[in-house]
């Protein structure tokens, strides 16, 4: 039986690495010791994310820097020109082995500079850099949990998947009639982009078809009118990405493996030292141990799960390294989930810092993200981490076309238009749905409280209820070590923050 064991500490203050303020950062953490990916596709879906084992949700309403959960449509992501310019870049480097120009240039003012953002992921593009999330977990000391034993006390229990309360990714009617007119409404498509001038009128068109049209008739030839390829004929992602020739001068090559797999601690040396060059070069900071980094980027709560209809690899975390012929370039850190591909982390080696691997990598994921949709039609989301418009360098994240916002009240998405920007503009803070009555279906009440499974010892998790009345009784709270508060205040802070699905799915931590 799958278990998510969480360890909910409640509110957190922290240091904000975005607007440099001291203990503004305001948000609630849990620790995972072990996590479904389905759960935590639900937690991200409730504006959770997770830093190694620490789960955290930011108070939007009262922290500094308001988070915004972000996802990307992968199926219906569209490539810009400074996209197609970034890939066509690296082809190029690959085809031939020359750097534009130019790339020197940007080479070095990329790895002299230092970036904003303590302990924050640099992202290097040709925009200049922009930060991806992370953040510390508080100092508490874990508990001693055998999930082995608890798991085998428990192996006749029903899985996870037949509990009652495991539904899909709400799809908001909003977000359904806005696909459809995604074109004639969102900033990202190719009408309203501002990679370069809008498309001419059709007046202009016309003017010079007339004037090609003339010139034929004046030189004697048949008029011919050219028929321009439509926009379902241009080229996929995928044929941009992967436009390799056979007498290319370099090859570049992926390999996505499992963070507990043999494959992973094999090339763990080779990994620890690029991850050593790059904090050493971008962030100008002396290298993590590696157990840090272990902590940091390798341990995961997500148990690797296998399903008969899932992606070849299964659901979990994995690092897909980047291989420029047999010399490790990047290694991008993400999390498979049901419905989507979640970035954690990345980091590349500084010394191509001209291929604009950051936003590469992200091109790359998306990529990933519509491969596995192929197989797995639910999984079509690339999930961003947090947009953080009241950071001006995290706004990089927004450019991706059919991109979404999660409302932070009522736990629906909404693509991130110019009428949101202008929203975000006026007040950092936004509830996104317009309808004043749409609620969070998943709302936590005071009545869900009863089900609420907590786990007691190493062997055993009851409902609320049913620890109440042991409780109650002082001489059974003392022999089973439960004496004290029962932590209901707590307990209904965490149940209003992860839904009533979850609350009643995950195991609340109460030894």
């Amino acid at each position: 039986m799958d278990f998510t064991i969480v360890d909910y500490y409640g509110p957190q203050k922290s240091k904000c690495g975005y607007c440099k303020g001291v203990q503004c950062s305001m948000g609630c953490g849990m620790h995972a010791y072990t996590m479904t990916p389905k759960d935590y596709q639900d937690l991200i879906d409730r504006g959770w994310r997770r830093s190694g084992h620490y789960c955290y949700k930011q108070d939007n309403t009262k922290t500094c820097c308001p988070h915004y959960t972000i996802k990307c449509d992968a199926l219906n992501f569209k490539l810009s020109k400074s996209h197609k310019k970034i890939i066509k870049r690296m082809n190029r480097f690959l085809r031939d082995g020359k750097r534009g120009k130019n790339d020197e240039e940007l080479n070095s003012s990329m790895t002299s500079e230092k970036p904003d953002g303590e302990n924050m992921e640099v992202e290097m593009n040709n925009e200049g850099c922009g930060i991806r999330d992370v953040v510390e977990a508080p100092n508490v000391p874990l508990k001693n949990i055998n999930l082995e034993a608890f798991a085998k006390a428990n192996e006749k229990g029903k899985s996870n998947e037949k509990q009652p309360g495991v539904q899909k990714p709400k799809t908001n009617a909003m977000e359904i009639d806005k696909n459809s007119t995604q074109n004639n409404e969102t900033p990202n498509n190719s009408k309203n982009s501002t990679d370069g001038a809008n498309p001419p009128c059709k007046k202009a068109k016309q003017m010079r078809l007339e004037r090609r049209l003339a010139k034929q008739a004046a030189k004697g030839l048949p008029a011919v009118i050219e028929n321009k390829p439509s926009k379902s004929q241009e080229k996929s992602l995928k044929e941009f990405l992967n436009d390799a020739k056979p007498d290319d001068k370099h090859k570049l090559n992926f390999e996505l493996i499992h963070v507990k797999s043999k494959e992973f601690f094999k090339t763990l040396p080779m990994t620890y030292a690029l991850y050593k060059k790059y904090q050493t070069l971008i962030h100008k900071d002396p290298p993590n141990a590696e157990q840090e980094y272990l902590d940091f980027l390798q341990r995961s709560p997500l148990k690797l799960t296998k399903p008969s209809d899932g992606p070849p690899l299964g659901y979990g975390s994995f690092h897909q390294q980047y291989y420029l012929d047999d010399q490790l370039i990047a290694v991008a850190v993400i999390d498979i989930l049901p419905y989507c591909v979640s970035s954690v982390y990345f980091f590349y080696d500084p010394d191509y810092s001209f291929l604009s691997l950051g936003t590469y990598s992200s091109l790359r994921e998306i990529e990933l993200v519509q491969d596995l949709a192929s197989k797995v039609p639910a999984l079509k989301y690339y999930y961003m981490g947090f947009y953080i418009h009241s950071c001006p360098k995290m706004r990089y994240k927004g450019k991706l076309s059919a991109s979404y916002l999660l409302c932070p009240e009522a736990y629906t998405w909404h693509p991130l238009s110019d009428e949101i920007r202008l929203k975000l503009d006026a007040n950092k803070y936004q509830r996104f749905n317009d309808d004043p009555l749409a609620r969070d279906e998943n709302e936590f009440e005071e009545s869900d409280m009863d089900l609420v499974l907590l786990m007691i010892d190493q062997s055993s998790y009851v409902k609320y209820r049913q620890y109440r009345q042991r409780s109650m009784n002082l001489v059974a709270a003392i022999r089973n070590k439960i004496a004290g508060s029962d932590d209901h205040a707590a307990i209904v802070e965490y149940g209003k923050l992860v839904g009533k699905p979850l609350a009643h799915r995950m195991l609340y931590l109460k030894m």
